[in-house]
Order: structure tokens, then C-alpha cells, then sequence
């Protein structure tokens, strides 16, 4: 188990963690069965590059794919407070009718 805590610490500052978050971690074996869970459902993520700034993931057809970040979102009021965003038949994105309460 030792192996596999260092591994996932040498994971995460891999990915851009700072060393000193994971120095003084304890995993348990419940934990690393939860991350194993999880890593074996996004084994399929797309690769990045640095022209993928700003863009985010998305799941499409069941997959993990990358997206741009809508660039034009529709404008708010107070009125629409509690409103959900959805996208509408010309796949534009627009204000929904629904309301989150």
C-alpha cells in the first residue's frame, strides 16, 4: 500500500498539486479503492495540450470529451433568479423556463 500512497501523491503534484498538500497524507484502503473506482470510469479522457486553455471537459455520447467554454451566454436579470441555462433547438445557449428551487 505504501507504493500505491506515494504513487497517488506523486500523481497529484504531477498534475500541478503542491507537494507540501499530500507530505503528511494518510490514504486508507477504502480510499484508494474510491479513487480506483473513479480512475477506472475516466480512463478514456482526452488528451490536452496548451491551445486546450480554457476549453472544458464535456461528455459526449457517453465519453469524455473537450469543449470551448460558450462564449456567449444570454444576458441576466433579477428576475431570473433561480433559472436554469439550456440550450435551445439551434443550439444556442438560452434561458430556461425551469426554475431551481
Amino acid at each position: 500500500m505504501n507504493t500505491t500512497v506515494e504513487a497517488l501523491k506523486a500523481l497529484y503534484v504531477a498534475l500541478g498539486g503542491d507537494a507540501a498538500d499530500v507530505a503528511d497524507i494518510t490514504i486508507i484502503p477504502d480510499m484508494i479503492m474510491a479513487i480506483a473506482a473513479i480512475a477506472g470510469s475516466t480512463l478514456e479522457l482526452p488528451k490536452v495540450t496548451s491551445t486546450d486553455n480554457g476549453s472544458v471537459l464535456t461528455v459526449v455520447n457517453g465519453k469524455w470529451a473537450k469543449a470551448a467554454i460558450p462564449s456567449q451566454l444570454p444576458a441576466v436579470t433579477v428576475e431570473d433568479a433561480g433559472s436554469v441555462l439550456k440550450v435551445n433547438e439551434s443550439g444556442a445557449w438560452d434561458k430556461g423556463t425551469d426554475n431551481i428551487e
